[in-house]
Protein backbone atom coordinates (compact mmCIF):
# COMPACT_ATOMS: atom_id res chain seq x y z
CA UNK A 1 0.00 0.00 0.00
CA UNK A 2 1.31 3.51 -1.11
CA UNK A 3 2.28 6.06 1.83
CA UNK A 4 -0.73 8.42 0.78
CA UNK A 5 -3.44 5.58 0.74
CA UNK A 6 -1.86 4.24 4.02
CA UNK A 7 -2.61 8.38 5.60
CA UNK A 8 -5.87 8.18 3.74
CA UNK A 9 -7.19 4.62 5.20
CA UNK A 10 -6.08 5.25 9.16
CA UNK A 11 -7.77 8.91 9.03
CA UNK A 12 -11.41 7.13 7.65
CA UNK A 13 -10.65 3.93 10.05
CA UNK A 14 -10.36 6.69 13.02
CA UNK A 15 -13.33 8.38 11.83
CA UNK A 16 -15.02 5.30 12.62
CA UNK A 17 -15.36 5.72 16.48
CA UNK A 18 -18.20 7.25 17.38
CA UNK A 19 -19.45 7.91 20.65
CA UNK A 20 -19.82 5.52 24.05
CA UNK A 21 -23.13 4.42 24.80
CA UNK A 22 -23.91 5.59 28.19
CA UNK A 23 -24.10 3.49 31.26
CA UNK A 24 -27.34 2.04 31.92
CA UNK A 25 -28.74 1.31 35.43
CA UNK A 26 -29.16 -2.48 37.01
CA UNK A 27 -27.01 -5.06 37.30
CA UNK A 28 -23.16 -4.60 36.81
CA UNK A 29 -21.95 -4.64 33.54
CA UNK A 30 -20.75 -7.95 31.75
CA UNK A 31 -17.18 -7.40 30.95
CA UNK A 32 -15.29 -9.91 28.80
CA UNK A 33 -12.75 -8.75 27.26
CA UNK A 34 -10.68 -5.16 27.04
CA UNK A 35 -8.94 -3.28 24.40
CA UNK A 36 -7.15 -0.26 24.21
CA UNK A 37 -9.33 1.66 21.25
CA UNK A 38 -7.61 4.61 18.77
CA UNK A 39 -9.06 7.45 18.20
CA UNK A 40 -9.20 11.55 18.22
CA UNK A 41 -8.46 11.57 21.97
CA UNK A 42 -5.80 9.27 22.09
CA UNK A 43 -6.43 5.35 23.31
CA UNK A 44 -8.98 4.93 25.67
CA UNK A 45 -9.46 1.53 27.57
CA UNK A 46 -13.22 0.08 26.28
CA UNK A 47 -15.12 -3.17 27.22
CA UNK A 48 -16.02 -5.30 24.12
CA UNK A 49 -17.93 -8.58 23.73
CA UNK A 50 -17.61 -11.89 21.84
CA UNK A 51 -18.37 -10.27 18.05
CA UNK A 52 -15.93 -7.04 19.20
CA UNK A 53 -19.10 -4.42 19.70
CA UNK A 54 -17.65 -1.69 21.99
CA UNK A 55 -20.27 -1.73 25.66
CA UNK A 56 -18.73 0.83 27.72
CA UNK A 57 -15.47 2.82 28.26
CA UNK A 58 -13.76 1.62 31.11
CA UNK A 59 -11.46 4.23 32.48
CA UNK A 60 -12.86 7.96 33.29
CA UNK A 61 -11.84 10.35 30.52
CA UNK A 62 -8.95 12.41 30.62
CA UNK A 63 -9.35 16.29 30.16
CA UNK A 64 -6.17 15.70 28.05
CA UNK A 65 -5.15 13.71 24.92
CA UNK A 66 -3.64 10.20 26.62
CA UNK A 67 -2.88 6.92 25.66
CA UNK A 68 -4.56 4.51 27.92
CA UNK A 69 -2.93 0.90 26.91
CA UNK A 70 -1.82 -2.67 27.71
CA UNK A 71 -4.52 -3.53 30.34
CA UNK A 72 -3.85 -6.13 32.81
CA UNK A 73 -7.14 -7.16 34.85
CA UNK A 74 -6.67 -9.29 38.28
CA UNK A 75 -7.08 -12.87 39.24
CA UNK A 76 -10.36 -12.04 40.77
CA UNK A 77 -11.38 -9.35 38.50
CA UNK A 78 -11.68 -6.65 40.31
CA UNK A 79 -8.74 -4.23 39.17
CA UNK A 80 -6.99 -3.45 36.25
CA UNK A 81 -4.00 -2.39 35.60
CA UNK A 82 -2.71 -0.33 32.83
CA UNK A 83 0.18 1.64 31.02
CA UNK A 84 0.00 5.28 30.52
CA UNK A 85 0.66 8.95 29.27
CA UNK A 86 -1.26 10.56 31.89
CA UNK A 87 0.63 13.11 33.76
CA UNK A 88 3.55 12.37 31.99
CA UNK A 89 5.30 13.65 28.53
CA UNK A 90 3.78 11.98 25.53
CA UNK A 91 6.97 9.71 25.45
CA UNK A 92 6.59 8.31 29.32
CA UNK A 93 4.17 5.89 30.85
CA UNK A 94 3.65 4.79 33.98
CA UNK A 95 1.31 2.12 35.70
CA UNK A 96 -2.02 3.34 36.34
CA UNK A 97 -4.71 1.19 38.24
CA UNK A 98 -9.20 0.82 38.61
CA UNK A 99 -11.29 -0.50 39.77
CA UNK A 100 -13.22 -2.42 36.60
CA UNK A 101 -16.03 -1.27 36.32
CA UNK A 102 -18.07 2.07 34.66
CA UNK A 103 -15.72 4.94 33.80
CA UNK A 104 -13.78 4.44 36.86
CA UNK A 105 -11.71 6.61 38.57
CA UNK A 106 -7.97 5.93 38.15
CA UNK A 107 -5.23 6.26 40.42
CA UNK A 108 -1.19 6.66 39.54
CA UNK A 109 0.90 3.28 40.59
CA UNK A 110 4.26 4.07 39.85
CA UNK A 111 6.31 7.14 39.15
CA UNK A 112 10.13 8.23 38.16
CA UNK A 113 12.36 6.47 40.58
CA UNK A 114 12.78 8.01 44.14
CA UNK A 115 10.86 11.07 42.55
CA UNK A 116 14.08 12.67 41.24
CA UNK A 117 14.32 13.51 37.49
CA UNK A 118 16.23 10.69 35.56
CA UNK A 119 18.58 11.70 32.80
CA UNK A 120 16.45 9.60 30.44
CA UNK A 121 12.82 9.22 29.71
CA UNK A 122 11.16 6.96 32.19
CA UNK A 123 8.66 4.04 30.83
CA UNK A 124 6.92 1.35 32.98
CA UNK A 125 5.09 -0.38 30.60
CA UNK A 126 3.59 -4.29 30.00
CA UNK A 127 2.10 -5.27 33.66
CA UNK A 128 0.83 -8.48 34.39
CA UNK A 129 -0.20 -10.15 37.65
CA UNK A 130 1.00 -12.69 39.53
CA UNK A 131 -1.52 -15.36 39.12
CA UNK A 132 -2.21 -15.07 43.38
CA UNK A 133 -2.43 -11.20 42.79
CA UNK A 134 -0.39 -10.70 45.04
CA UNK A 135 1.73 -8.40 42.62
CA UNK A 136 2.60 -6.78 38.98
CA UNK A 137 5.21 -7.58 37.13
CA UNK A 138 5.99 -5.11 34.42
CA UNK A 139 9.17 -3.60 32.58
CA UNK A 140 10.95 -0.02 33.45
CA UNK A 141 13.75 2.13 32.43
CA UNK A 142 13.48 3.68 35.52
CA UNK A 143 17.10 2.21 36.52
CA UNK A 144 19.67 2.96 33.87
CA UNK A 145 17.93 3.87 30.57
CA UNK A 146 17.29 0.70 29.63
CA UNK A 147 14.27 -1.91 30.30
CA UNK A 148 14.60 -4.10 33.07
CA UNK A 149 11.95 -6.35 34.83
CA UNK A 150 10.10 -5.07 38.15
CA UNK A 151 7.96 -6.04 40.60
CA UNK A 152 5.10 -3.89 42.87
CA UNK A 153 3.46 -5.31 45.78
CA UNK A 154 -0.55 -4.80 45.25
CA UNK A 155 -3.13 -5.23 48.10
CA UNK A 156 -6.37 -4.22 47.97
CA UNK A 157 -5.66 -2.14 44.86
CA UNK A 158 -2.60 0.03 46.68
CA UNK A 159 1.02 -0.64 45.71
CA UNK A 160 3.74 -2.01 48.70
CA UNK A 161 7.16 -2.81 48.12
CA UNK A 162 8.96 -2.22 44.73
CA UNK A 163 11.69 -4.78 43.50
CA UNK A 164 14.22 -5.18 40.62
CA UNK A 165 14.11 -8.28 39.12
CA UNK A 166 16.59 -8.52 36.21
CA UNK A 167 19.13 -5.93 35.06
CA UNK A 168 21.05 -7.04 31.75
CA UNK A 169 22.77 -5.03 29.50
CA UNK A 170 19.88 -5.19 27.32
CA UNK A 171 16.41 -4.98 27.39
CA UNK A 172 14.02 -7.18 29.35
CA UNK A 173 10.41 -6.56 27.92
CA UNK A 174 6.58 -8.43 28.02
CA UNK A 175 6.69 -9.96 30.90
CA UNK A 176 4.24 -13.30 31.40
CA UNK A 177 4.20 -15.12 34.87
CA UNK A 178 3.63 -18.69 34.98
CA UNK A 179 1.22 -20.65 37.66
CA UNK A 180 4.64 -21.51 39.71
CA UNK A 181 6.11 -18.42 40.15
CA UNK A 182 8.27 -17.87 36.50
CA UNK A 183 8.85 -15.08 34.68
CA UNK A 184 8.68 -15.15 30.84
CA UNK A 185 10.02 -12.47 29.34
CA UNK A 186 11.67 -10.76 25.72
CA UNK A 187 15.17 -10.68 26.44
CA UNK A 188 16.76 -7.88 23.31
CA UNK A 189 20.06 -7.39 23.02
CA UNK A 190 21.60 -4.81 20.72
CA UNK A 191 24.25 -6.05 18.82
CA UNK A 192 26.66 -3.14 18.02
CA UNK A 193 29.03 -4.58 15.33
CA UNK A 194 26.60 -6.33 13.32
CA UNK A 195 23.92 -3.50 13.63
CA UNK A 196 21.35 -5.32 14.23
CA UNK A 197 19.06 -6.73 17.34
CA UNK A 198 19.08 -10.30 18.82
CA UNK A 199 15.91 -10.94 20.41
CA UNK A 200 15.12 -14.38 22.59
CA UNK A 201 12.81 -15.94 25.05
CA UNK A 202 14.61 -16.26 28.59
CA UNK A 203 12.53 -17.06 31.75
CA UNK A 204 13.70 -16.09 35.44
CA UNK A 205 12.59 -19.03 37.65
CA UNK A 206 11.30 -18.37 41.08
CA UNK A 207 14.63 -18.77 43.08
CA UNK A 208 16.03 -16.10 40.80
CA UNK A 209 17.92 -18.26 38.10
CA UNK A 210 17.65 -17.25 34.74
CA UNK A 211 17.75 -19.44 31.70
CA UNK A 212 17.50 -19.15 27.60
CA UNK A 213 13.81 -20.49 26.61
CA UNK A 214 14.29 -19.50 22.74
CA UNK A 215 17.51 -19.29 20.18
CA UNK A 216 15.63 -16.27 18.59
CA UNK A 217 16.74 -13.88 16.91
CA UNK A 218 13.87 -12.29 17.08
CA UNK A 219 11.38 -13.88 19.02
CA UNK A 220 8.99 -11.87 21.66
CA UNK A 221 6.16 -11.37 23.72
CA UNK A 222 5.48 -14.56 25.47
CA UNK A 223 2.41 -15.53 27.30
CA UNK A 224 1.76 -18.20 29.52
CA UNK A 225 -1.34 -19.99 29.20
CA UNK A 226 -3.11 -20.76 32.38
CA UNK A 227 -2.54 -24.42 33.15
CA UNK A 228 1.17 -23.28 32.62
CA UNK A 229 2.03 -26.25 29.94
CA UNK A 230 2.56 -24.10 27.15
CA UNK A 231 3.98 -20.51 26.27
CA UNK A 232 2.72 -18.62 23.13
CA UNK A 233 5.06 -15.77 21.23
CA UNK A 234 5.63 -13.66 18.46
CA UNK A 235 8.43 -15.00 15.88
CA UNK A 236 8.41 -14.02 12.28
CA UNK A 237 8.06 -16.04 9.44
CA UNK A 238 8.79 -15.31 5.56
CA UNK A 239 6.13 -14.35 3.21
CA UNK A 240 7.79 -13.68 -0.57
CA UNK A 241 11.28 -13.20 1.03
CA UNK A 242 10.05 -10.48 3.59
CA UNK A 243 9.29 -11.36 7.40
CA UNK A 244 6.22 -10.64 9.47
CA UNK A 245 5.81 -11.89 12.86
CA UNK A 246 3.09 -14.53 13.50
CA UNK A 247 2.11 -16.23 16.45
CA UNK A 248 4.04 -19.69 17.34
CA UNK A 249 3.62 -21.50 20.48
CA UNK A 250 6.26 -24.06 22.40
CA UNK A 251 5.89 -26.79 25.24
CA UNK A 252 7.30 -25.31 28.93
CA UNK A 253 8.74 -28.49 29.49
CA UNK A 254 10.76 -28.30 25.79
CA UNK A 255 10.94 -29.07 22.07
CA UNK A 256 10.37 -27.45 18.78
CA UNK A 257 8.08 -24.30 18.39
CA UNK A 258 4.92 -25.01 15.87
CA UNK A 259 3.36 -21.93 14.49
CA UNK A 260 -0.21 -21.57 15.98
CA UNK A 261 -1.81 -19.70 12.43
CA UNK A 262 -0.18 -18.25 9.24
CA UNK A 263 -1.28 -14.54 8.45
CA UNK A 264 0.78 -13.34 5.54
CA UNK A 265 0.90 -9.30 5.29
CA UNK A 266 0.09 -8.52 8.88
CA UNK A 267 2.12 -8.85 11.94
CA UNK A 268 0.63 -10.25 15.07
CA UNK A 269 2.02 -9.89 18.39
CA UNK A 270 0.97 -9.38 22.17
CA UNK A 271 -0.99 -13.23 22.23
CA UNK A 272 -3.23 -13.01 25.64
CA UNK A 273 -4.32 -17.04 26.16
CA UNK A 274 -8.35 -16.96 27.40
CA UNK A 275 -8.61 -17.92 31.40
CA UNK A 276 -9.64 -21.80 30.71
CA UNK A 277 -6.90 -21.50 27.88
CA UNK A 278 -8.75 -22.12 24.74
CA UNK A 279 -8.24 -18.84 22.89
CA UNK A 280 -5.76 -17.03 21.90
CA UNK A 281 -6.12 -13.34 21.30
CA UNK A 282 -3.59 -11.30 19.99
CA UNK A 283 -3.09 -7.25 18.69
CA UNK A 284 -2.90 -7.94 14.61
CA UNK A 285 -1.38 -4.83 12.62
CA UNK A 286 -1.45 -4.22 8.76
CA UNK A 287 1.51 -1.37 7.76
CA UNK A 288 1.89 0.49 4.56
CA UNK A 289 5.00 0.86 2.26
CA UNK A 290 6.62 3.27 4.38
CA UNK A 291 6.53 1.01 7.81
CA UNK A 292 3.80 2.37 9.84
CA UNK A 293 0.83 0.94 10.93
CA UNK A 294 -2.22 1.66 8.69
CA UNK A 295 -5.02 -0.27 10.87
CA UNK A 296 -4.63 -3.01 13.74
CA UNK A 297 -7.53 -5.00 15.39
CA UNK A 298 -8.07 -7.84 17.73
CA UNK A 299 -8.07 -11.38 16.28
CA UNK A 300 -8.69 -14.74 18.14
CA UNK A 301 -7.80 -18.23 17.25
CA UNK A 302 -9.50 -21.28 18.92
CA UNK A 303 -6.26 -23.39 19.65
CA UNK A 304 -8.89 -26.57 19.97
CA UNK A 305 -9.85 -26.48 16.22
CA UNK A 306 -7.68 -29.16 13.73
CA UNK A 307 -7.30 -26.41 11.37
CA UNK A 308 -6.95 -22.99 13.20
CA UNK A 309 -8.50 -19.68 11.76
CA UNK A 310 -7.79 -16.54 12.87
CA UNK A 311 -10.89 -14.16 13.30
CA UNK A 312 -11.66 -10.65 13.80
CA UNK A 313 -13.63 -8.77 16.47
CA UNK A 314 -15.00 -5.94 14.18
CA UNK A 315 -17.59 -3.79 16.01
CA UNK A 316 -20.92 -3.95 13.94
CA UNK A 317 -20.59 0.26 13.68
CA UNK A 318 -17.18 -0.08 11.18
CA UNK A 319 -13.65 -1.03 11.65
CA UNK A 320 -12.19 0.55 14.72
CA UNK A 321 -8.03 0.48 15.45
CA UNK A 322 -7.87 -1.63 18.91
CA UNK A 323 -5.32 -3.10 20.23
CA UNK A 324 -3.30 -4.82 23.35
CA UNK A 325 -6.58 -7.39 24.64
CA UNK A 326 -6.47 -8.58 27.59
CA UNK A 327 -9.60 -10.96 28.84
CA UNK A 328 -11.33 -11.17 32.06
CA UNK A 329 -12.76 -14.36 34.18
CA UNK A 330 -16.20 -13.88 32.40
CA UNK A 331 -16.86 -17.17 31.07
CA UNK A 332 -16.63 -16.75 26.97
CA UNK A 333 -19.12 -17.15 24.50
CA UNK A 334 -17.28 -19.90 21.75
CA UNK A 335 -20.70 -20.13 19.69
CA UNK A 336 -20.13 -16.01 18.95
CA UNK A 337 -16.67 -15.63 18.60
CA UNK A 338 -17.06 -18.46 16.15
CA UNK A 339 -19.31 -16.59 14.06
CA UNK A 340 -16.97 -13.76 13.52
CA UNK A 341 -15.77 -13.00 9.87
CA UNK A 342 -11.97 -14.84 8.63
CA UNK A 343 -9.62 -12.19 9.71
CA UNK A 344 -7.85 -11.61 6.50
CA UNK A 345 -10.47 -11.71 3.79
CA UNK A 346 -12.72 -9.08 6.52
CA UNK A 347 -9.45 -7.12 6.56
CA UNK A 348 -9.14 -6.95 2.28
CA UNK A 349 -12.90 -5.95 2.87
CA UNK A 350 -11.93 -2.81 5.07
CA UNK A 351 -9.40 -1.61 3.06
CA UNK A 352 -11.32 -2.18 -0.30
CA UNK A 353 -13.93 0.00 1.10
CA UNK A 354 -11.74 2.57 2.57
CA UNK A 355 -9.52 3.34 -0.86
CA UNK A 356 -12.93 3.00 -2.88
CA UNK A 357 -15.02 5.84 -0.47
CA UNK A 358 -11.73 8.16 -0.47
CA UNK A 359 -12.23 7.53 -4.59
CA UNK A 360 -15.51 8.69 -5.02
CA UNK A 361 -15.40 11.54 -2.23
CA UNK A 362 -16.09 14.94 -4.39
CA UNK A 363 -12.70 16.35 -4.69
Amino acid sequence: MRPAAALVVAGWLGACVGPLPAPSAGAPPRIAIIAAERGPLGARLVSIDERGDRQLELIEPPTARVRDTHPAVSPDGAWLVFASTRGRPIDETSLWIARIGQAAAPRPLTRSADGEAPRWAVLDAHPVWRPDGSAVVFASTRAAGNFDLWELELRAGQPGALRQLTSAPGHEVTPSVAPDGAIYYAAVTPDAARREVQTRLEVRLPDGEIRPVTDGPADSSPAVSPDGSRVAFSRPALHGGAPDSELWSVARAGGTPTQVIDLPLTEESGAVWSRDGRFLFATSALRGADGRVVFSSIIHVDTRDRAPVARMLEDRVGPIVRLTPAVTATPLDARALHENPEYLPELARIMSRAIEQQRSAPP
